[in-house]
This record gives C-alpha cells, structure tokens and sequence, in this order.
C-alpha cells in the first residue's frame, strides 16, 4: 500500500483534521509515515494549509515545494483553509496534484482515495479506524467554523458556517481516546463557545468519563465567561488551569473597529472570574499590532493593558491584510517598519510576562503529564498551566509525576 506523509500548519483544529485523515488512511491499510521531513520519500504528501496571515500563506506554499521536490512523482495534496480561499494560487505551483477545500473535507479521504485507487489500481476500506502513534495529550474537535465575522479575520470564510458534534459523538470519541491511553483530552474547535449541543451538559461529560486525568480547553471567546459558564466548571474537576483567553487589542477603540464584540473591561471581569476560581491559572492569548488606524496612543494602552493581565504567554501577530475581509479596506493603513516596530515592543513585554510568571512557581511542587524524551536525554512535560518541565529520569511517558521547580533551568522528580 502506499505510504502517506502529512504536514499541518496553523490551529489545533488543523492538528485535529490532519490526525482524523491520518487514522482513516491507516485503517485503510496506508503506512503513514512519522515524519514529514522522512528521509524515506512518500507516494503520498498531505500539507494542511493555513491562511490567517500572509506569512501562513508563505509557509504553506514552501510545505508544499518540499514535498514535491521530496518525491516529483507523488500525489501532492494541499487542502485546508488557503486551499478554500485561494485554490488558484495554490493551483499554479508546479507539481500539485490535488488542491481540495474546507467545503470538501468530510470527503477528502474518498477524493484522495478514489485518486490513488485509480493510479495504482487500489481498493480501500474504511470499516474500521485507528489513532497513529502513541500519544499522551490528544485533541478532540466538538465545534467547526465561525459566524462571528471579525473585521480583520478570513477564517469565517475558509472554514464555513458553525457546526457542532453531537454530545453522544463527542463522548464516543473522548472514550475511544481513552481507552488508548491518553491521559489528556484537549476539547478544540474554531469557536468553542459556539458549540450547538449544550456546551455545559458537553464539558461535565466528558469531564466525568472513567480514566481521563485531565481535560483541556483551547481558545476561548472573552463573552462566552459568564456566570453559567463559570459555574458549570466548578463541577469539572479535571479541567486544568489554562486558558487561551482571545483579546486581539488592549484598546477598546481597535476592538471596536475589530469588531471584536467585548471591552477590556468585559475582558477584565472575565479573567477576574477565572481566577477566583483558579487562582493559580495561566492565561495566553493573541495580539494583533499595527491594525489598520491603530495610532501611537492606542498602541501604547495596547501594551499598558497587556502588561496589566499579566498573561503567562502572548502570541503576537503584526496585522496581515486578507483579502475579501472589511478590514482590508479600511484606511490608514499602517506601514510595515511601524508594525515591525510595534511587534518588537510587544513581544519584548511578552517575554518578561513570561518569565515573571514562570518564578511564580519556582520552589512549588507541580503535577506534570511526561510526553517524551528530548535528545539531550531530559523528559518533557506540561503542568496544568501548561508550562513546560524537564527532568532527568527514568521512564516517564504518559506518567503524571509531581516535580518540585527548583529553578527556571532545572526542575526535579519529587
């Protein structure tokens, strides 16, 4: 059978979609290779693509130029997000075999398969599924597509209308997870609090089922806090405290014109009502800088209001033009040396939030999942708050171990 090779980019919820085609391809009988960067070349290249920004469509693009000059002769696959939005640019590329759209993901493993079938004379069967590879923390998509229509943001348009997966299909899967080993389930989707089916009913299930140790959730919507949502996690005593909190601007009046739909002070109250929960929580979120008619001053309470919430990780994305979004057009665009500029401001406040918030833990004592071993020899793991750990030890993988934090270099097994 022929072996297939995949490389996403972008979200989790990409992560998810490469995995769920992975484990389909095997229970076909495809050798799925480990690795993308495999020395052995594969007949097959999958490259999940990625279009929030123009640098995603650069790297998409250069994925694919890998695979191609990795084996000319296979079938080269690109399908995602880009693909939706702009097939034609992903078309010309020179060695593209098949460029296949969110629209048409639930047929993507038939498109390819029927492909394959017809070039190598292949018969496929999808009676039954497997995961690929052993893994301690796996992703479970409930929820797909945006309806919320950001000013700034093409995924509403790459990835279609809300979708949401049926409580009993969402426990089917979080039990098959489990009963393969995995400690971690990590509920993802585009917008989780979008989720159709009972979002609480959804989160205390899964929290309950036998043999998770922990649950995950990934980025949530500032507004979907409140005090329903608040008082469903207290009964999830599995949840870990870490929150991907969405903000974008520390400025109303850039959110504003984001189309964001909250306040900082809405932002506040919602981070204010976590960690009265959680008082020990990590929050990351993402931040745009140079958003079209951002001025000097705003860009300043942007950085003053980050600095305030004290986030342990800040992702930080100069703004990126996407065609067919409103924002694109807007006026008073801001020049790329400035955004470069604002970028390296608020990555530098980044990295000391960062570190301020490491030392908090220094001398504590924290429960870690150990997920592998690095090449030097140390076992890699995540708290709760999912900060990163590494000790020297015996065998550790999917092993919930309490680890005293001794300094931000060294960490030892209790």
């Amino acid at each position: 059978m022929p072996s297939i090779a995949a490389y996403t980019l972008g979200c989790k919820v990409n992560q998810y979609d490469t995995d769920d085609i992975l484990r389909k391809f095997a229970a076909m009988g495809y050798e799925i290779l480990s690795s993308f960067s495999s020395e052995e070349p594969a007949d097959v290249y999958l490259i999940n693509t990625c279009t929030v920004t123009n640098i995603s469509d650069k790297k998409s693009r250069q994925m694919i130029g890998r695979a191609v000059s990795k084996n000319p002769n296979a079938l080269v696959v690109a399908y995602g997000c880009y693909a939706q939005v702009d097939p034609d640019a992903l078309s010309k590329i020179e060695g593209v075999s098949m460029v296949i759209g969110t629209e048409d993901k639930e047929r993507l493993v038939d498109i390819i398969a029927n492909e394959l079938n017809s070039r190598l004379d292949l018969s496929a069967d999808l009676s039954a599924t497997k995961r690929i590879g052993k893994r301690t923390r796996a992703y479970l998509k409930v929820q797909d597509g945006c309806d919320k229509f950001c000013s700034y943001c093409i995924v509403p348009y790459a990835r279609g209308a809300v979708t949401s997966k049926e409580i009993a299909d969402v426990l089917a899967e979080a039990k098959e997870i489990i009963s393969e080993g995995c400690k971690e389930i990590v509920l993802t989707g585009i917008q989780i609090a979008s989720y159709g089916h009972d979002l609480y009913t959804m989160l205390k299930s899964v929290n309950d089922l036998p043999g998770l140790r922990r649950l995950r959730l990934s980025s949530l919507d500032p507004l979907a806090v409140n005090e329903a949502f608040l008082k469903c996690i207290v009964d999830c005593d599995k949840l870990c405290d870490h929150f991907h909190l969405s903000l974008q601007s520390g400025c109303d009046r850039t959110l504003e014109r984001m189309n964001r739909k909250y306040t900082t002070v809405q932002y506040t109250q919602a981070l204010a009502g976590l960690l009265e929960l959680f008082p020990n929580a990590s929050f990351t979120t993402d931040i745009i800088v140079g958003f079209p008619g951002e001025t000097d001053e705003d860009f300043l309470d942007s950085l003053k209001f980050v600095e305030k919430m004290g986030f342990s990780q800040v992702h930080v994305f100069p703004y990126s033009p996407r065609n067919g979004t409103p924002a694109a057009s807007f006026p008073d665009q801001i020049d790329q040396q400035t955004k470069e500029e604002r970028s390296r401001k608020m990555r530098r406040l980044a990295e000391r939030l960062s570190e301020e918030f490491y030392n908090k833990f220094i001398g504590k004592s924290l429960p870690v999942l150990f997920e592998s071993k690095s090449k030097d020899g140390y076992w890699e793991g995540h708290t709760t708050q999912y900060l990163k750990v590494r000790v020297k030890g015996t065998q550790l993988e999917n092993e919930i171990k309490n680890v005293k934090i001794i300094t931000r270099n060294r960490s030892e097994l209790l």
